[in-house]
């Protein structure tokens, strides 16, 4: 049986908390009454900011009001497009209302939440938006301060239907409730009014589990998760009492309604908790639950209704409310603060709506090119034509409601729980204010290094929000240290103060072993100058990870827990990414608002050809199984990091079953005829950036027949935005090209040769040789020279050379490789890449193995002449590096790639002007 419809049957009817343009033109919210029993919808600020910024639902109309000269005032351009979608809503819910006889089929709209402390103000703009909708089913939002309680009894006494938001106590609620009943006293006829307490549920807990942190200690801990539900049985049973008693039963004989309990805020915001926890729970006669879209298409999936769960273990409730009383948590204190939070939020929510429709409505009047513009030449009929498949199919609701069989028939692992980040731009605001305290505390105490200790998804983030951003003034620097090569430690180590330095310890999975390796060699170093190490340690792993323990076990300062349904190269938007960028002064508010925007251009119901993700999705999906699958990247100079978190998204996702897309990231310009047709270049610029130079040559790229795909950001925080769409777009793209792109088969093989491998080379880190690996050529022989000639002789059009640099990331060493990379492409016309291990492992470690054999990998290794041992284990940072360049290499040769090692000696940067030379006479 339909969940939705289950509810129905014990007396619950579910709302939907969002409302756009597309939403109800597309039909989509008919068919969610239809045939999936919604019974209403609610409306907010918020998610019409992100409609109208991120989408172009509202265009055409916005362009008519323009074009007739009205409307110069920006509220008055809101109303006139709040009210539309209003209208259109009720009249689609209509039905619904009629069947209920008033009952149910509501649609909400608020009143201006800077009107919250005005009661006056409240009921004439109140009564003002009824009469603009003229709608019966209507419902105005008025929210519970002590100023709306008045307005809320005046409002129901004249008739007009009341919505009653930011209830998050019982003497809120009760409040609410008993100016319900003096305002259907005051009625002639009650029975043509209806109204819902809107009990806000999930930020009860967001809020307490913080206060519970910060206590500490077991008892405290273990009631994270309990207050919200406790709270919602109580304020149910006040319902229960409110309305069956004398007075009520009066109002009842002469027709009057309950005013129902509507559960708000009721997604799960806590990775750790069950995502229908604020659904399954709280189910209870006469009451309404209004689910965000994320919600319902779970609760759709695999929702359980087991009964009246809300009159379940009410005195299990009283007591954890006791428990809490005793630990000295002012549940009281803490609402009020909620309330308080929720009226600011709510207007600092409507005063971005207005900056929006502002900058819309400029953009419209001076003209605006798209921010994301395809080139494609002949092959845009074949990305139409996907786009058209996508839509007879419906990918993109089917994408939101995380349709495994999009990508696989067949139940796969890492497939269906791996779709968590489509919801994270919403999901993890109620994460950020606790991020942003964390920084605030840890910028007060003067810390002045963050070392973040990780690897690929782990690092690749906040490494480019450090590079784009910078740090804030005052705020810590931040150091990424993703190599295990001891000299990189010995670099890193050289530059901060260990009194004041903080360390991320940061890992999905939590076994990394490069982590740990750097995690102990850093525990040594401050444990030889504090009795708390601990304290100097932060861990950012998801729930009940080996590095969760190890965090708790030796004391760490905070652990940071991700969502386990979202991958490590899809983990930017969760504390992996925004918990080091928030320590730097990032604005992670703005930059998560701006990926929720992306989200919204992106939405369910937004058609697939205007849906900017699966536009540039099926752009990738199309060129690269046309024979251009080498994805060069172009940026502007603020951006120029940015493609190095992409490129693990790309080749991490789509490189395996033999197939894949190959991201080309930093390479030196060339002539456009020096590129064979195998290329689409993919341009990401800033507005106000010096990139003439970057735009004569995407001219030059066009005019020579390469495909090109322009994207155009603002201003940098929109990266965010840019963020969201690509991981759409290469989730999209996998699905064209036939693959599944949340796994990764190969990077687990590789580790496993490593580990084997660890045993031949020893603890010195001497390379003696590993059984089926390609042995190693001496850059200063002239065997070299041969070597080279024979390995590049198998180069064939369309094919790309790997650099993987086994090196000491310095300047100097890097642009010795690019010299190599560009000497590869003048000479062979062939796309290169270039990777620091054993970092690449990570990133693009598992395209070279299971994408297509179409690669040649250089392996360069040298001679580490001042090792490091790693502290309680019996190996050393050399003896590492080296295992896992034999296991990496073993692995290449076992799935038939080409590979080429040679070894650089002692000195890099000679080796490697000798291997120049050796490549030029090739």
């Amino acid at each position: 049986m339909n969940p939705m419809k289950a509810l129905q049957g014990q007396g619950q009817s579910v709302w939907l908390d969002y409302i756009r343009r597309n939403l109800i033109t597309s039909g989509e919210l008919a068919r969610l009454v239809r045939e999936d029993g919604l019974r209403g919808v609610t409306s907010n600020p918020t998610i019409f900011e992100k409609a109208i910024a991120g989408s172009t639902d509202y265009d055409e109309q916005l362009r008519s009001i323009i074009s007739k000269g009205s409307c110069a005032d920006t509220s008055a351009l809101y109303e006139a497009l709040a009210i539309e979608d209003i209208r259109i809503a009720t009249d689609t819910l209509r039905p619904v209302y009629d069947e209920t006889d008033g009952t149910d089929g509501f649609v909400c709209l608020e009143v201006s939440p800077h009107l919250a402390h005005d009661t006056a103000g409240t009921i004439n703009e109140a009564k003002r938006l009824w009469h603009l909708v003229d709608r019966s089913n209507l419902m105005v939002k008025v929210p519970a301060t002590p100023e709306g309680i008045p307005a809320i009894e005046t409002l129901i006494a004249e008739g007009i239907n009341v919505n009653v938001t930011l209830i998050f106590s019982l003497a809120h609620y009760e409040a609410v409730a008993q100016a319900y009943l003096r305002g259907l006293e005051r009625r002639q006829d009650p029975s043509r009014v209806a109204s819902v307490a809107s009990f806000f549920v999930s930020r009860v807990d967001t809020a307490v589990d913080r206060a519970l942190e910060a206590i500490g200690t077991p008892e405290a801990l273990e009631l994270r998760g309990e207050a919200a539900i406790a709270n919602v049985k109580m304020a149910y049973q006040r319902f229960r009492r409110i309305f069956s008693g004398e007075q009520w039963e009066r109002l009842a004989q002469r027709g009057a309604r309950v005013q129902r309990p509507l559960w708000a805020s009721t997604g799960a915001k806590n990775p750790a908790y069950p995502e229908l926890l604020y659904v399954e729970e709280i189910i209870g006669p006469d009451t309404v639950n209004t689910l965000p879209p994320a919600t319902l298409n779970a609760f759709l999936e695999h929702g359980l209704v087991r009964g009246a769960t809300v009159q379940e273990g009410l005195v299990e409730a009283e007591a954890i409310l006791a428990r809490l009383k005793a630990l000295g948590i002012d549940l009281d204190a803490i609402t009020e603060r909620l309330q308080t939070e929720g009226v600011a939020a709510f207007a600092a929510s409507f005063d971005q709506l207005m900056a929006a429709l502002e900058h819309k409505r400029g953009a419209i009047l001076v003209g605006q090119v798209s921010c994301q513009h395809l080139n494609l030449g002949g092959y845009q009929a074949r990305v139409e034509e996907r786009l058209q498949r996508w839509q007879s199919i419906n990918f993109s609701r089917r994408l939101w409601c995380k349709d495994p069989t999009l990508w696989s028939l067949e139940p796969v692992p890492e497939l269906s729980n791996r779709l968590g980040w489509l919801s994270l731009p919403e999901m993890v605001h109620e994460q950020l204010d606790g991020f942003t305290a964390f920084a605030d505390e840890v910028r007060n105490e003067q810390v002045r290094h963050v070392v973040l200790l990780g690897m690929g998804g782990s690092s690749l983030a906040p490494e480019v929000f450090h590079r784009i951003f910078g740090s804030a003034p005052g705020f810590p620097e931040l150091i990424i240290l993703d190599s295990t090569h001891p000299a990189t430690v010995r670099t890193a180590e050289s530059r901060i103060d260990l009194r004041h330095a903080l360390f991320l310890v940061s890992g999905k999975s939590g076994t990394t072993i490069e982590t740990l390796t750097l995690f102990r060699h850093f525990w040594h170093r401050v444990e030889q100058g504090t009795q708390r190490p601990g304290r100097s340690f932060v861990a950012i792993t998801d729930s009940g990870t080996p590095l969760a323990y190890l965090a708790r076990e030796r004391g760490f300062r905070r652990l940071f827990e991700a969502p386990p349904d979202v991958g490590g190269r899809y983990s930017a938007l969760t504390a992996f990414g925004l918990v080091p960028a928030a320590l730097i002064g990032v604005d992670v508010h703005r930059l998560l608002d701006r990926a929720w925007r992306m989200a919204e251009a992106s939405a369910f119901c937004v058609p697939e050809q205007e849906n900017p993700g699966l536009v540039l999705g099926a752009a990738l999906g199309e060129l690269a199984p046309a024979g251009l699958d080498k994805a060069t990247f172009l940026t502007s100079p603020s951006l120029e990091a940015f493609p190095a978190w992409i490129e693990q998204l790309i080749a991490e996702s789509t490189g395996k079953d033999g197939k894949g897309i190959v991201p080309v990231v930093d390479e030196s310009p060339a002539n456009p005829s020096v590129y064979r047709q195998d290329r689409f270049f993919v341009s990401i610029c800033l507005d106000g950036d010096d990139s003439l130079s970057l735009d004569q040559r995407l001219k030059m790229l066009e005019a020579a027949g390469h495909p090109v795909i322009r994207i155009q950001l603002r201003e940098k925080i929109d990266i965010g935005q840019e963020v969201f769409r690509w991981e759409v777009a290469v989730a999209a793209a996998g699905a064209a090209i036939g693959i599944h792109p949340f796994d990764q088969p190969d990077v687990e093989a590789a580790k496993e040769l490593a580990r084997k491998a660890m045993k031949q080379v020893g603890s010195t880190g001497q390379d003696h040789g590993l059984q089926g690996a390609e042995p190693v050529v001496a850059a200063k022989h002239a065997e070299i020279r041969r070597a080279l000639k024979q390995w590049l002789a198998q180069v064939k059009p369309g094919e790309y050379i790997a650099i993987q640099a086994y090196l000491h990331p310095t300047h100097e060493t890097t642009d010795r490789l690019q010299q190599i990379r560009w000497t590869l492409l003048d000479r062979f016309g062939v796309a290169t890449t270039l990777g620091y291990g054993p970092r690449f492992l990570h990133s693009t470690g598992q395209l070279h193995k299971g994408g297509p054999n179409t690669g040649l990998f250089l392996q360069l290794i040298y001679d580490v002449v001042d090792d490091l041992p790693v502290p309680e284990t019996d190996y050393s940072f050399a003896a590492l590096i080296q295992a896992q360049a034999l296991g990496d290499s073993q692995a290449l040769i076992e799935r038939g790639r080409r590979v080429l090692r040679v070894h650089l000696g002692s000195e890099v940067v000679r080796g490697l002007k000798q291997l120049v030379v050796a490549i030029s006479e090739s």
